[in-house]
């Protein structure tokens, strides 16, 4: 079982992908993702948000602020842009249990 920062190493892969198929493997089918917006609820609702959303990563210039991993918990702190998007400021925080994302919460300034 991969312990949550192998979790979130995967995660960050997957999101490279831009496949929202690959970045939901790291998730629990019963996870909540949390953001300011809308809470997505298990596999089908959390897919949705991903195959709207990863489109615009496009080519995307991540640039970590602050990774934290405590226990079960990894909290994320970046920025970033592309020519879809510009994310001046976001934070994600992961639970991860038995080697899964079981919740994520998201919030972010972005342009």
């Amino acid at each position: 079982m991969k312990n949550p920062q192998d979790v979130f190493e995967s995660h960050m892969r997957a999101v490279d992908t831009l496949d929202p198929i690959k970045v939901l493997e790291d998730y629990t089918d019963d996870a909540l993702f949390i953001t300011p917006d809308k809470t997505y609820k298990g596999y089908e609702e959390i897919f949705g948000f991903y195959k709207a959303f990863l489109p615009k990563f496009e080519n995307f210039d991540f640039k970590t602020i602050n990774q934290q991993t405590n226990d079960n918990i990894v909290y994320f702190v970046w920025t970033g842009k592309n020519k879809h998007i510009h994310v001046q400021l976001a934070t994600d925080t992961y639970i991860i249990e038995d080697g899964k994302i079981k919740q994520h919460t998201f919030a972010g300034i972005i342009n």
